[in-house]
C-alpha cells in the first residue's frame, strides 16, 4: 500500500505506544518525516528508535508534552514550521462509576481528549493556511466508544463522542 507521504511531515500526538506509535511506524516507512508527542521521555526515546527501525531516510523527532497544559501546547505549536499531517490521537481514560466520577478525573479527560485536540488542531491550522500550495490534513482519533458507549467510561464516552 502507497499512502504517497514521500516529503511529507507529521505531527502525531499520543504516539508513544500503542495506535500513535504504530501510525508513526507506517507514515516513516511511507517516507514521511515524523514529530511525535507524548508526555513520557523514556517512552518517546523508545518509540524513536523504533521508528527509525523501520525507514533511517526521514526525520524522526519527538517533544514531550502534556497537551492538556495549554502553554505546552502553545510552545509546541510555535516551535513548528510546515506540517501538511496532523494525526491528534493522545488522549486518556479513568473508568469509574458515573456516581462516583472525580471532578479531578473529568477535568483531566475533557482537556486531553477534547480540549487539547481541538486546540493542537487549531494551532496546526494556522500553519497550514499560510503555506497554501501545501494544504494539509487532520485525522482527530476518537473510538466506538463514542458511538456505543460503555458502563464505568461515562466521561471518556463523552469526550470520543465529541471528536
Amino acid at each position: 500500500m502507497n499512502l504517497n507521504l514521500a516529503g511529507k511531515k507529521a505531527l502525531i500526538t499520543g504516539a508513544s505506544k500503542g495506535i500513535g506509535l504504530a501510525i508513526a511506524k507506517r507514515f516513516a516507512i511511507e517516507g514521511c518525516s515524523v514529530i511525535f508527542v507524548a508526555r513520557s521521555e523514556d517512552d518517546l526515546k523508545k518509540a524513536q528508535r523504533d521508528i527509525l527501525a523501520t525507514n533511517q531516510n526521514v526525520a524522526v523527532d519527538y517533544r514531550v508534552a502534556d497537551l492538556s497544559n495549554t502553554s505546552e501546547v502553545n510552545a509546541l505549536a510555535k516551535e513548528q514550521r510546515d506540517i501538511d499531517i496532523l494525526v491528534n490521537n493522545a488522549g486518556t481514560n479513568i473508568p469509574e462509576p458515573f456516581e462516583k466520577i472525580q471532578q479531578k478525573s473529568m477535568n483531566y479527560i475533557v482537556d486531553l481528549n477534547l480540549k487539547a485536540a481541538f486546540n493542537v488542531a487549531q494551532l496546526v491550522v494556522k500553519k497550514m493556511l499560510k503555506n497554501k500550495k501545501r494544504g494539509g490534513s487532520i485525522i482527530n482519533m476518537s473510538s466506538q466508544l463514542g458511538h456505543v458507549g460503555m458502563p464505568g467510561r461515562n466521561v471518556y464516552n463523552m469526550t470520543k463522542f465529541g471528536i
